[in-house]
């Protein structure tokens, strides 16, 4: 495997030591990677991290909830505090949130032990 360097940083990574088009200062032979051990984050390739990967999943998660969990949360909050209690509305959106939660998951896995929570 072979990696292009620019200014210190790994800018492309493949297996035929052939980077056309593309300016660099060198190119590096790496003999104990493979270019599937290597995933791109903020304009460079580093060598792949789960707890990192883990890390950046778990924040997009927390976004998502945040826009698009927790308005559905507050919903049903409102309607408990309602008189009559609308069981058939509140059972409908913990439904909508329940599925909202696993797309959520599905769109930011996390990678090997990262315990899907």
């Amino acid at each position: 495997m072979y990696k292009a360097i620019k200014d210190n940083k790994i800018i492309a990574i493949n297996e035929t030591n052939n980077f056309p088009c593309l300016v660099y200062d060198e190119v590096i032979e790496d003999t104990e990677h493979q270019v599937s051990d290597y995933k791109h984050y903020d304009g460079e390739f580093t060598l792949h991290n789960i707890e990192k990967d883990n890390k950046e999943m778990k924040q997009a998660r927390a976004d998502a909830y945040a826009v698009e969990v927790d308005p559905i949360t507050a919903h049903i909050q409102r309607l408990k505090d309602e008189s009559p209690i609308p069981e058939g509305e509140i059972a409908e959106l913990i439904a909508e949130r329940e599925a909202k939660v696993a797309e959520i998951k599905e769109r930011y896995p996390y990678s090997g032990d990262g315990h899907d929570r």
